[in-house]
């Protein structure tokens, strides 16, 4: 640019003389830099710097406390105050007789998953799907190899338990008033022949996506805990458990209530009945 000593060629083209510029400019900052290599920044560099990087600090930490209290904001908008699969409550369901094939109605006590939530805010909030996740399921029979149930039920909850790694979903009409606590539940149960314990995550479907609410622990029916401990003594010889099936059932739920810092008190019932069941048979 004129003034800055700098020769100007005839004839020379805008984008040659943009780049003989930069060129210029960079040498005049030579003598700059080998002096700040050779005796170290001024204190009024050093003073700049030292602002600058306040500034910074100070913007990139105003950033971070919007982002934490938007993020907190989502996860209090509201609390758990309970979710527990312990209770139990009757339901009619459809069975099969798969020796006849027949089909008829009866009355069963199902699993309830129970879901207790305050609403934090000052707006209706509003959910209108729930999902369960199966995390993992651990199978529970009474190891007598070879022997099935006759019958099946086809229907009748409000949730059909999936399978580890699978979800199932409800659509549902569950609403929070502001600042007002509610409750919902519903039936769980399976279809499969394997009964067991379920490992689940919930999750409830607020505006386009579900969010995660906790995970509970279920039966597939009520009174699983009840299946141990055996009575060997009166057992008849085809109804007796096998005894590598009951000690690998011992081991595999006394895993899992270690990896837990808590389990319903059934799920500690059915190990105990289970470990007494596997010493018993030696």
């Amino acid at each position: 640019m004129p003034g800055e000593d700098e020769p100007v060629p005839a004839g020379e083209s805008r984008v040659r003389r943009i780049a003989r510029r930069l060129q210029f400019r960079w040498s005049r900052t030579r003598p700059w830099m080998a002096r700040l290599r050779r005796n170290g920044p001024s204190a009024r560099v050093v003073g700049w710097a030292t602002v600058l990087s306040l500034g910074v600090a100070v913007v990139f930490g105003v950033l971070s406390l919007v982002e934490d209290e938007e993020d907190r904001g989502e996860k209090d908008e509201f609390s758990v105050l309970e979710l527990s699969a312990g209770q139990s409550r009757p339901t009619k369901t459809t069975k099969v007789d798969e020796a006849t094939g027949g089909r008829y109605v009866s009355e069963e006590e199902a699993t309830t998953l129970y879901v207790y939530l305050s609403n934090n805010t000052d707006d209706l909030l509003v959910f209108r799907g729930i999902k369960v996740k199966t995390k993992r399921f651990i199978e529970v029979s009474d190891c007598v190899l070879g022997v099935g149930g006759p019958v099946q039920i086809t229907a009748g909850y409000d949730i059909d338990l999936p399978k580890q790694g699978k979800s199932a979903n409800k659509s549902i009409l569950y609403q929070l008033r502001p600042r007002q606590a509610e409750g919902i539940s519903i039936t769980l149960g399976t279809e499969a022949e394997e009964d067991g314990i379920y490992e689940l995550e919930i999750f409830l479907l607020g505006g386009s996506e579900y969010r995660k609410v906790g995970e509970v622990i279920a039966f597939s029916y009520p009174g699983l805990e009840k299946l141990y401990p055996r009575d060997l003594a009166t057992l008849p010889l085809h109804d007796f458990p096998n005894a590598s099936c009951v000690r690998r059932l011992d081991r595999t739920l006394t895993d899992f209530i270690a990896q837990h810092d808590s389990v319903p008190k059934e799920v500690r019932t059915l190990q105990k009945g289970v470990h007494m069941t596997a010493e018993e048979l030696g």
